[in-house]
This record gives C-alpha cells, sequence and structure tokens, in this order.
C-alpha cells in the first residue's frame, strides 16, 4: 500500500477505529493496575496510548503493510515499568492469566548476543470472551501490545528512540561501539539493583526472625529497616511512618542511640508524658512512629532542637515534663 489514495483511505479507515483502540487500551490498564495491587506489585509507571492515525500512515510507509489495521499489534498499547528485573516473571505471569495472549515478543532474545541493544519483552494480547457486557463491546477481539520493561530497558529504550536509530544497520559505525557499551553498562546496572534488592530482603528478614529474641533484637544497630521494624515490635497495633521514620533518622545523633536498646529506652522514660499528651492531642498519634518522635522530643532536647516539631508540641515538651521517668 503505497499509494496516495490508498493512504488516505487506510488514514480514514483507522480515525474511525481508533476510539475502540484507546478504549481497549485503557481497560487493559486499569485491569493491570488492579491484579498489579492484589499481588502487592507497585510499577514505576503503567501507561496506555493509541497510535495517532499520522504515526499510522507513517509505519505503513516503513513496513509496506498491505492490510494494515490487521498487521499492525500495536495500535493500542500498554507499558509497565518496573524497578527491578526479578518482578517481570510474576508482572508476565498476571499478564498471561488475565489476557488471552496472541504472541510474546522477546526482543533480547531477538537482538541475540552480538547486536546493539537492550530491550524488554512484549505481549500482543485481547481481552477475549471473558469479559463481557455493555463496557466491553467492540473490542474483546482485537490486539492490544503490552510492554513490560525495567526502569534501565524503559531508559534505554527513551535515548535511543531520540537519537532516531531504529535499527543497528542505521546507526553510524562510529557511535555503535559507544551505545553497546551502554547498553552493556545498563545490562550490569540491573544486575546489581536485583542483587542488592535480594540482600535487603534477606536483612529485613534477619530483623525480623530476630524479634522472638529481645536481647538479640534490641542490640542492632539503627537504620532505616531496624527503625521500622522496631516501631511496629513496639506499638504493634499501629503503622510505621516511612516518611517520619527518614525525618528522625536524619535527626537523630547514631552516636548516642547506636542500637535499639537506647531508643528503646527512650520510649520507656517517655511513657507517661507522651500517654497525657496523647490524651490532650489524639489527632497526633497515628502511626507508631508518631509516639517515637515525641518519645525523643521529651527525652533528647538535641533530637527536640532539630527536629521539625510543631509549635503545640514544644509546649507539650515544656507542660508534661515532670512526667519523664528518670
Amino acid at each position: 500500500m503505497s499509494e496516495p489514495d490508498d493512504i488516505e483511505v487506510a488514514r480514514d479507515a483507522y480515525a474511525q477505529v481508533q476510539p475502540l483502540y484507546t478504549r481497549l487500551a485503557s481497560e487493559i490498564r486499569d485491569i493491570l493496575e488492579v491484579k498489579l495491587a492484589a499481588a502487592r506489585l507497585t510499577p514505576v509507571s503503567l501507561t496506555f496510548r493509541t497510535k495517532t492515525p499520522d504515526s499510522f500512515v507513517a509505519k505503513i510507509g516503513r513496513k509496506k503493510y498491505r492490510n494494515p489495521l490487521s498487521q499492525m499489534i500495536d495500535l493500542a498499547g500498554v507499558r509497565v515499568v518496573s524497578a527491578y528485573e526479578s518482578e517481570l516473571a510474576k508482572i508476565t505471569e498476571i499478564i498471561e492469566a488475565v489476557f488471552d495472549v496472541q504472541d510474546r515478543i522477546d526482543k533480547a532474545r531477538d537482538l541475540g548476543v552480538d547486536r546493539m541493544g537492550y530491550n524488554g519483552k512484549a505481549y500482543v494480547v485481547r481481552l477475549g470472551a471473558r469479559y463481557a457486557g455493555g463496557r466491553y463491546e467492540g473490542i474483546t477481539d482485537i490486539n492490544c501490545e503490552i510492554q513490560v520493561r525495567t526502569v534501565l530497558q524503559d531508559a534505554w529504550a527513551i535515548i535511543n528512540h531520540q537519537l532516531v536509530y531504529k535499527n543497528e544497520e542505521s546507526t553510524p559505525e562510529r557511535l555503535r561501539r559507544d551505545l553497546n557499551n551502554v547498553a552493556s553498562l545498563l545490562e550490569i546496572a540491573q544486575g546489581i539493583f536485583d542483587s542488592v534488592r535480594e540482600k535487603r530482603n534477606a536483612y529485613v528478614s534477619e530483623i525480623q526472625l530476630k524479634e522472638n529474641d529481645q536481647s538479640a533484637f534490641l542490640a542492632q544497630p539503627l537504620d532505616f529497616d531496624t527503625v521500622m521494624a522496631y516501631t511496629r515490635w513496639k506499638f504493634p497495633d499501629l503503622d510505621a511512618s516511612v516518611n517520619l521514620t527518614q525525618m528522625l533518622l536524619k535527626d537523630i545523633d547514631l552516636k548516642t542511640y547506636p542500637t535499639l536498646q537506647k531508643l528503646d529506652a527512650v520510649v520507656d522514660h517517655a511513657r507517661a508524658a507522651v500517654a497525657a499528651y496523647q490524651k490532650e492531642n489524639p489527632d497526633w498519634f497515628k502511626t507508631g512512629t508518631d509516639f517515637l518522635t515525641k518519645s525523643l522530643g521529651f527525652v533528647d532536647p538535641k533530637f527536640r532542637a532539630k527536629h521539625g516539631f510543631a509549635t503545640r508540641t514544644r509546649a507539650a515538651f515544656d507542660k508534661f515534663q515532670n512526667l519523664i521517668a528518670r
């Protein structure tokens, strides 16, 4: 299909069905969002798009399609970007379970070991018969491409696209080596990120195992993971705040509090004063971290001076100071 009249006919035909592809991509994105959340997967981004008529026509010219509406698999597209490569298998399992997979595309495999690029995987899917009802009318039997990538794979794709090199043959030879090196470094970096994540998960598991041995648990040094675990351990009916824990660690003197035992002593000393302030101002005690930071505020003048306490809380430090255990 190359004649101008034929191209315009194809453009008009696509313009008429483009709303269907937009609905399809939106539905698939929403389904994935729910399923990923249920699996406790939080993607860095989850987006959808449909090919514009101009892009549709341009691809006809590049690929020489005879029947573009049936031959193009990416008129509707969804992209799932994950931080870690180890999560991609779980994402794939969900895609395979909830959609009718028409095709699987492994771009890294297709490139081979000596070709330029660093790409993720893609799946051509349909909603299929399991999705019935008015909202799915007209979109159950058309294709949507789901791209699954890590952040670094996505970065490579974005940069490579901006350089306008669609394939290795179109890339100037003097740049090919540099781009290959970048792709290799990104792949190595991804492996390191995944390794660090595995080590951190193992560390968190080790912290949790020590919770049954109070002495061993409280002997641990202060860091983000130990303080989060301590807060949940000390205040089991409350959540631990990520943001407040990060602020606490920024403001606390780790030389004064080398272990959780030192922190635990502060909480015990401030118990009566914190309880009195909580009774007066209960809305400011929503998380275990609220109790922890206010305990430090009552007992430790240096932490109190550095931390961003509200005026009302600073007044409470003076008002209930007599309740601090000595």
